[in-house]
C-alpha cells in the first residue's frame, strides 16, 4: 500500500473520530456485545447519548458484523437539526440487521418482556420514538420520516362498567419497503403492509394488510387508504436521477 493512499485512510480516520462520539461508541459495544463482535465496533454513535437502561438484550443478526454498520445520531437526514440526546432503556431484546441508520435525537425504549425486531437497510429520521412493551418488528428497506412515534401500547389500563380490564399491549409490525411520512403515529396492533406508504401526519391503527393486501397508500387521522398499487422508490442513484429530471423539466418551464 502506498503513501498516499495511507495518508487518505489516516485522514479519514481522523475525520471520523472528531465527528464520533468515541467514549459512547467504544462502551456501548464492550458493554452489550461479546468482545469477538464488540473489538469490530459495529455500534457508532454521534452526539450526545443517554443510556437509560441496557440491561437487556442487544443482538445482531446480521451474517458478517463490520465497523460502523449500525449508527445512531447519524447526519444521514438533514430537514431536522437536534441536539436533543440519543436515548436508549433497553431491559427487553432489540435485534439489528445490517445497514441500521438513526438520526438525531432518537428515543428507543423496550421494556421488560418486549422485543424489538429491525431489518436491513432501515432508516430513521430525527427525533422519532419507538416504545416496545410486547412486540415489534420493521422488515428490510423501511424509510421513515422524522419526528414519527411506534407504540405496541397504550401504557395504562383501562376498566370497563363491567369490572374488565383488556390487555393494554399489542403487537406493531411495519412489512418491507415501507415508507413513512414525518410526524406519523403508529398505534398497537398495527400492521403496514409491503410496498405501502403512510402520508405524513397520519396515525395509523389496525390490519391494514388484512383488508387491503400490498402497496397501499395510507393518510389521514386515523388512517385510510387512499391509493392502492403503489410503491416508494428505493434506489437512490434512481432517485437522484429523477430529482434531476424533474428539476430540468421546471427549469424549462419557468424559462
Amino acid at each position: 500500500m502506498n503513501l498516499n493512499r495511507l495518508s487518505i485512510i489516516f485522514l479519514n480516520v481522523l475525520k471520523l473520530s472528531v465527528k464520533l462520539n468515541l467514549w459512547s461508541t467504544i462502551y456501548f459495544n464492550f458493554k452489550v456485545l461479546p468482545f469477538h463482535q464488540a473489538v469490530k465496533l459495529p455500534f457508532h454513535f454521534f452526539g450526545k447519548t443517554d443510556f437509560a437502561d441496557l440491561s437487556g438484550k442487544f443482538i445482531i443478526q446480521a451474517k458478517e458484523v463490520h465497523f460502523g454498520m449500525i449508527v445512531f445520531g447519524g447526519k444521514h437526514e438533514v430537514v431536522i437539526s437536534s441536539n436533543v440526546p440519543t436515548r436508549i432503556f433497553n431491559s427487553g431484546i432489540i435485534e439489528f440487521n445490517s445497514n441500521v441508520k438513526f438520526a438525531r435525537g432518537i428515543n428507543v425504549m423496550v421494556w421488560n418482556n418486549g422485543v424489538l425486531s429491525i431489518g436491513d437497510n432501515f432508516s430513521i429520521g430525527s427525533l422519532s420514538r419507538i416504545i416496545c412493551f410486547r412486540k415489534m418488528s420493521f422488515g428490510n428497506d423501511v424509510l421513515i420520516a422524522w419526528e414519527c412515534q411506534f407504540f405496541d401500547t397504550d401504557f395504562h389500563f383501562i376498566q370497563e362498567k363491567d369490572q374488565s380490564i383488556k390487555d393494554n399491549c399489542g403487537t406493531v409490525m411495519v412489512e418491507d419497503e415501507t415508507w413513512i411520512g414525518a410526524r406519523s403515529t403508529i398505534l398497537k396492533n398495527t400492521t403496514i403492509p409491503k410496498n405501502s406508504i403512510v402520508g405524513a401526519n397520519s396515525i395509523c391503527s389496525g390490519n391494514y394488510r388484512e383488508k387491503n393486501g400490498e402497496g397501499i397508500l395510507l393518510a389521514g387521522i386515523p388512517a385510510k387508504v387512499v391509493k392502492t398499487d403503489v410503491s416508494y422508490i428505493i434506489d437512490k442513484k434512481q432517485e437522484q436521477e429523477l430529482f434531476a429530471h424533474f428539476s430540468k423539466n421546471q427549469n424549462q418551464i419557468l424559462n
